[in-house]
């Protein structure tokens, strides 16, 4: 495997994948929402039927501290590598071949054992890294970040096999892929915009609050589904699956 440098900015990766989207973005958008409502909808609704033994974590979306059960945690733990490979294992097939299929989700649990391995041993890994400091976690996190696209490409692999090549195919990539993920700030923040100016209360009521919560979560579903195509287009560049044009031009992806 030759360590391919990933010469297109940001701009440009997001071009592609805004081209791969076009006139798929509906169906894209439902299919993350599928991967959405299973690890989270699910784990508040867990929460809210067995609300005893309850932990807190930041959700990011809401800017608030949010409470989850213990057994909507063990959820979480048990089954979020089988659906971080499903995500993947679905985006790759509608970018490669604008197969859109929503049940792809679910495709990670055909390697459940190897999906939930994978997402112990990057937990781990990044979380040492992050006891140094919050830089080197955030860069393990990069330098890992392609474990689950190399799975879901090749489940065939083994846990430590898709751990040395997402290392290998970062080695010079880890700048340019931060700076992707960080270019979707601006979208991440105006999609949470309905929700910012919503009261609290009304999402922390329930039933009640779980609906308003996926309700207004909709428009992230769309950045979301934006995000994780440029991460596929990404995820393809690095490993030599797309090949670049040597010129960038607006014509050459459909603006």
């Amino acid at each position: 495997m030759n360590n391919i440098i990933v010469r297109e900015t940001s701009s440009e990766i997001r071009a592609i994948a805004r081209n791969a989207l076009r006139g798929n973005w509906p169906m894209v958008a439902v299919g993350y929402f599928v991967f959405y409502v299973m690890t989270t909808t699910i784990p508040n609704l867990l929460s809210l039927l067995l609300p005893n033994a309850a932990m807190n974590y930041y959700n990011e979306i809401l800017e608030q501290n949010i409470s989850l059960s213990y057994v909507a945690n063990l959820y979480n733990t048990i089954l979020m590598g089988a659906f971080t490979l499903g995500i993947c294992s679905f985006i790759l097939a509608f970018f490669r071949k604008k197969d859109i299929n929503p049940g792809y989700i679910f495709n990670g649990f055909e390697y459940f054992i190897k999906a939930f391995g994978l997402m112990i041993v990057v937990g781990f890994f990044t979380f040492l890294w992050s006891l140094l400091f919050v830089i080197p976690g955030i860069i393990a996190a990069v330098r890992y970040s392609q474990a689950f696209f190399i799975l879901a490409d090749h489940p065939e692999k083994g846990i430590m096999e898709c751990m040395n090549e997402t290392k290998f195919l970062m080695n010079g990539n880890k700048a340019r892929f931060f700076c992707l993920c960080l270019s979707f700030i601006g979208w991440l923040i105006l999609a949470a915009l309905p929700a910012a100016f919503m009261p609290y209360e009304l999402f922390s009521n329930g039933i009640l609050g779980i609906i308003l919560t996926v309700v207004f979560d909709i428009p992230n579903m769309f950045v979301m589904a934006y995000l994780y195509t440029a991460r596929a287009a990404f995820y393809d560049l690095a490993t030599g699956n797309l090949v670049a044009k040597p010129q960038f031009s607006e014509s050459d992806y459909n603006f």
